[in-house]
């Protein structure tokens, strides 16, 4: 393998990848396993120094993900005003609308998993408690233990009917019946218990209606997490509520006549937010006791929202089972990863994986010529600075070279913290453009060497007693 700067004259000649894991430079272990586990939903702890591409991996991620299917909407509770209902609109109510056609009616099949909540409470696969799933034959939930509606009437079982008197008062429903309205037209919908895991859904129109103009909507009902609503979700650490959503607050509280209703002041969290897409939470261990709630939606894949602010009357406003099922990407330093909560970890390494990054490569022609194409990405990237002569590259390299000592005590190796490496090159690009050259030459780089290597606290210690100058300086060059 030759290099891929020979005959040429400039880094604009070099052809860069379009696909956003050929971006990602030097960490090929990393790839392959991030590629498997989106394939299979897994969840994935990135771990390295900073700079060496962790959010480069989250978003090369989403990109092999399909778009979304569902719509996350909530609607005004007229019983309980302080318990909006959800909805989740899938893609399999538009395909069954279309190919009715003209049809006044249709049918299809439905996992119990895919029913509204208030359904599958009716029908016995729910726990109103918890939200647990399970068979409608089962009469306590088996996660929390809390009593459900079961259908126990059929069983001779004389210890059975005692069951129904002390547990269960209500009987789960063989079949339920409810008015909807799905891609803006309102239907009588028939649910049927085919089975313990299968229901026959039958919805019969009531009515043609075009799509209302949204000046003219109604604020019964509103969109919390559109469908073509971007979702890859990137968050600090920094806040829970970020995370986990909020509610305004209204100085009239529930009354609804005179403030703004529940349902229209609930805010989604990032986890609601990255539903069917990928939640990546940037220094994870910074969320603190807050990973415990993480968790809870990991494993339950739905999430309540409420208010916060115990003095705000968004306190008492609850949104129950908002559905948050993503794909956690998420990054810390190596330093920090003993700060992230075990059962979370726990829970990543049973479902996912943990990755330690590179920050560093062995030096040859391949590598090398990895970081020249991470040299015209970053010019292209940028857009405000001009292409490197050959020198000028090479320049690049050789301080990869010595950032990979200077940090990793690597020799022939270069270096991965490519953030650091960029920086370099937008600097020796900004003095280009000062001295209007059209190219970045080498002496460009070599100054850039001395300008983005930072501030040193010894430095700051020294100009704050007056010396002019540091008597010794870690240049790259």
């Amino acid at each position: 393998m030759t290099s891929i700067l020979d005959g040429l004259e400039t880094t604009a000649q070099v052809v860069t990848p379009k696909s956003p894991f050929q971006r990602v430079i030097g960490q090929a272990h990393a790839v392959s396993i991030v590629q498997s586990a989106v394939k299979q939903r897994r969840h994935v702890l990135l771990c390295g120094a900073p700079g060496i591409g962790k959010s480069m991996l989250a978003k090369a991620a989403y990109s092999l993900l399909s778009p979304p299917n569902q719509e996350i909407r909530l609607r005004r509770n007229p019983s309980q005003p302080d318990r909006p209902i959800v909805i989740v609109s899938g893609s399999e109510y538009e395909q069954a609308t279309q190919s009715a056609g003209d049809e006044p009616s249709f049918s299809l099949y439905m996992t119990p998993d895919r029913l509204p909540v208030d359904i599958s409470i009716k029908m016995g696969y729910r726990c109103q408690k918890c939200g647990s799933l399970s068979v409608p034959t089962d009469p306590l939930c088996l996660d929390c233990g809390a009593a459900k509606r079961c259908d126990w009437l059929g069983s001779d079982s004389y210890h059975a009917l005692f069951r129904i008197i002390d547990v269960v008062r209500e009987p789960a429903l063989q079949t339920v019946t409810s008015i909807e309205k799905i891609a803006d037209s309102t239907y009588h919908t028939t649910y049927e218990r085919i089975g313990d895991t299968e229901i026959s859904v039958t919805r019969r129109r009531l009515e043609d209606s075009t799509q209302t103009p949204p000046e003219q909507r109604t604020d019964a009902e509103r969109v919390l997490v559109a469908r073509e609503a971007c979702r890859f979700i990137r968050v600090s650490g920094a806040s829970h509520v970020e995370l986990l959503g909020d509610v305004k607050h209204d100085p009239y509280g529930s009354a609804e006549s005179l403030g703004m209703a529940a349902h229209l002041r609930v805010i989604p969290g990032a986890i609601h937010e990255a539903h069917e897409g990928v939640l990546y939470i940037d220094e994870i261990s910074a969320l603190g006791p807050h990973q415990s709630h993480l968790l809870t939606a990991m494993q339950d894949h739905v999430y309540p929202i409420s208010g916060h602010n115990p003095l705000s009357s968004g306190a008492a406003v609850r949104v129950d089972n908002v559905p948050c099922d993503f794909i956690l990407f998420a990054s810390c330093n190596p330093e920090n990863i003993g700060a992230i909560l075990p059962a979370l970890r726990s829970r990543i390494r049973g479902y996912g994986y943990e990755i330690m990054l590179s920050s560093w490569m062995k030096k040859s022609v391949e590598s090398v010529n990895d970081i020249i194409r991470f040299i015209s990405q970053t010019v292209e990237e940028d857009g405000k600075i001009p292409h490197l002569t050959v020198k000028a590259a090479e320049e690049v390299i050789a301080a990869a070279e010595k950032m990979a000592f200077q940090y990793d005590g690597q020799r022939d190796a270069l270096t991965l913290r490519l953030r650091e490496l960029g920086g370099l090159i937008r600097i020796a690009g900004d003095l280009a453009v000062q001295d209007n050259a059209t190219l970045i030459q080498p002496e460009h780089v070599k100054k850039a060497g001395v300008l983005s290597r930072g501030i040193d606290l010894d430095e700051m210690v020294s100009h704050s007693y007056g010396a002019p100058e540091m008597a010794s300086r870690n240049y790259f060059f």
